[in-house]
């Protein structure tokens, strides 16, 4: 009987042996891919961190971008404040055309009107001999 009993106990401690041997290459697994998914994890925390700064710094240049955008609106809000307006110009329009002047004379225009009406007078003025 002891013979049994030392195999069923031998038997036991086998079994147990090899259920142990399992769960520590199960938990030696299991470890390694604790590892690599912490190895993963630390790479794309990295990337991300990486892409964040480039995000900042975009924002960054957005923020320049929008505030210079801001201050050349502002600007031509203001110079568009010193232009005639459309009513302003049709006024303006009505005025040129009853003043029309396009009629007017020029310098020259004068100068030949002068010149010509002088040698008009010289031919009519009669020459008196003595």
């Amino acid at each position: 009987m002891e013979d049994r009993g030392v195999n069923a106990i031998s038997a036991l401690l086998s079994e147990f042996s090899t259920r142990v041997n399992d769960l520590e290459e199960r938990i030696k697994l299991m470890r390694d891919r604790i590892t690599i998914l912490d190895q993963t994890l630390l790479k794309q925390n990295e990337r991300v961190i990486q892409e964040i700064k480039g995000m900042k710094v975009d924002i960054s240049e957005l923020r320049v971008k929008i505030d210079k955008i801001e201050d050349a609106s502002e600007h031509i809000v203001t110079e568009s404040e010193e232009f005639a307006r459309r009513e302003e110009l049709a006024v303006f329009d009505k005025f040129m055309k009853m003043w029309e002047p396009m009629n007017f004379a020029t310098i020259d225009d004068v100068k030949e009107m002068i010149n010509d009406s002088r040698k008009k007078k010289d031919r009519d003025i009669p020459v008196e001999e003595d």
